[in-house]
C-alpha cells in the first residue's frame, strides 16, 4: 500500500466512526460548482427561481417546499468512496449528479408557483394527490414520459413526471424537440415552455422552506447508517488491527486538554530507537519495523490521537509490546 493510499484508507476508516451530526453543514466547493451550473442552466432558460439546498440522507425535496435534500456523502472524497462502496450502484459521477439537481430543481419549481393546481397540468400529468407508492410497474416502451433518471422514474407518479419532464428540458444538448417527435411526452415537454416563459422571471408563489432529515438532527455514525463494518472499507484487515491498537494505546476523552500533546510526534521521537531494539532483539528487518512504525504514526495522525505528558514510557511500553506481538505472529 503506498503512503497515498495508506493516507487515504485511514481517512475512511476515521470517517466511519463519525457521528453524522458533527460532519460540516456548509455544502462545499466541489458540489456547489455543481449546483451553480445547473443554475446557469435554468437563468439560460429565463428561470429567475433558486431553491434551498441542505445536506441530509438522501436526494430529495420536501412535499410543497423549496428545500432540496442533497446526501451528505458528497462532502468530500472520502465520504464519497465509502457510499461507492457501501451503494448497490455505487456512488453518483458529475453527470449523474447534475441529472439529480435538474430533477429535483423540477420539482421545487413546481412547488414554488403551485404548478399542480394548474387545470393544463392536472390534465397532462395527472393527479398531484395521488397515493405515491415506492415500488410501482412501468411500461419500458411508453410514449407518453420521458426517460431521464433510471428506472422509468417518470411513470412513479405524477410529480414525478413532472420532474423528469423538467429535467429533460433544461438539459443542455438533449434534443427534446427531436427526440420526442410525435410523442404524447412533447405535449408535457412544451407545457414545461410554455409555463417557464410566463413565470420563469416571476415572483414564486410558494417561498416555504422546510428540512426534511438535515444532518444536524442525524446521530448515527456513518458506519451505523450504512451497517459497515471496518473490512468494508478497508482492503487490508492488519491495519483495521493496527487502528484499534493505537487508538486503545491512545484512547481519546481526556477531561483537559492542557499538557496535551500529539500522539504522533510521540511515535516519531522514539521510532529510531525502537527500529533498532526490535531488529536487534526479535532478529526482524530494519525497514519492516520502520514501515510499521510509520503506519502507527500515521494512524496517530489521522485519528489526532493524543497523549498526556509524563505519560511516555506508559505508551513507549504499549507501542512496544504491541510491536512485539505482531512479529512474533509472523
Amino acid at each position: 500500500m503506498t503512503r497515498v493510499e495508506l493516507e487515504e484508507t485511514l481517512e475512511r476508516l476515521r470517517y466511519l466512526d463519525v457521528p453524522i451530526c458533527e460532519l460540516p453543514t456548509k455544502i462545499n466547493g466541489s458540489f456547489l460548482k455543481l449546483i451553480r451550473q445547473v443554475e446557469a442552466e435554468a437563468s439560460r432558460k429565463g428561470i429567475r427561481f433558486r431553491p434551498e439546498y441542505y445536506l441530509g440522507t438522501g436526494w430529495g425535496c420536501v412535499n410543497k417546499s423549496i428545500s432540496i435534500e442533497i446526501p451528505f456523502w458528497f462532502q468530500n472524497e472520502s465520504l464519497m468512496a465509502i457510499e461507492d462502496e457501501m451503494a448497490y450502484d455505487g456512488v453518483e459521477d458529475e453527470s449523474e449528479i447534475r441529472m439529480g439537481l435538474r430533477h429535483e430543481l423540477g420539482h421545487a419549481v413546481n412547488y414554488a408557483y403551485k404548478l399542480y393546481l394548474d387545470p393544463e397540468w392536472k390534465r397532462l400529468f395527472g393527479n398531484f394527490n395521488r397515493k405515491y407508492k415506492d415500488y410501482y410497474r412501468f411500461n419500458p416502451w411508453s410514449k407518453r414520459h420521458v426517460k431521464h433518471l433510471p428506472d422509468y422514474y417518470a411513470q412513479k407518479h405524477p410529480d414525478e413526471d413532472w420532474a423528469e419532464t423538467f429535467a429533460v428540458w433544461l438539459t443542455p444538448g438533449s434534443s427534446w424537440r427531436r427526440v420526442y417527435a410525435r410523442t404524447p411526452a412533447l405535449n408535457k415537454l412544451r407545457y414545461v415552455e410554455q409555463k417557464m416563459k410566463e413565470i420563469g422571471h416571476k415572483q414564486p408563489l410558494n417561498t416555504r422552506k422546510k428540512r426534511d432529515v438535515p444532518i444536524e438532527k442525524v446521530k448515527m455514525t456513518v458506519r451505523e447508517f450504512y451497517g459497515a463494518d471496518y473490512e468494508d472499507v478497508s482492503p487490508s484487515e492488519q491495519l483495521v488491527e493496527d487502528v484499534e491498537a493505537m487508538r486503545r494505546i491512545f484512547p481519546n476523552g481526556f477531561r483537559s486538554t492542557r499538557n496535551l500533546r500529539d500522539a504522533w510526534k510521540l511515535v516519531h521521537k522514539y521510532s529510531p530507537l525502537m527500529v533498532d531494539k526490535m531488529s536487534q532483539e526479535l532478529n526482524v528487518p530494519y525497514h519492516s519495523v520502520r514501515r510499521i512504525l510509520h503506519v502507527f504514526e500515521s494512524i496517530c495522525k489521522t485519528y489526532d490521537l493524543k497523549t498526556r505528558q509524563g505519560d511516555e514510557d506508559e505508551k513507549i511500553i504499549g507501542l512496544s509490546v504491541y510491536l512485539s506481538l505482531k512479529f512474533s505472529k509472523d
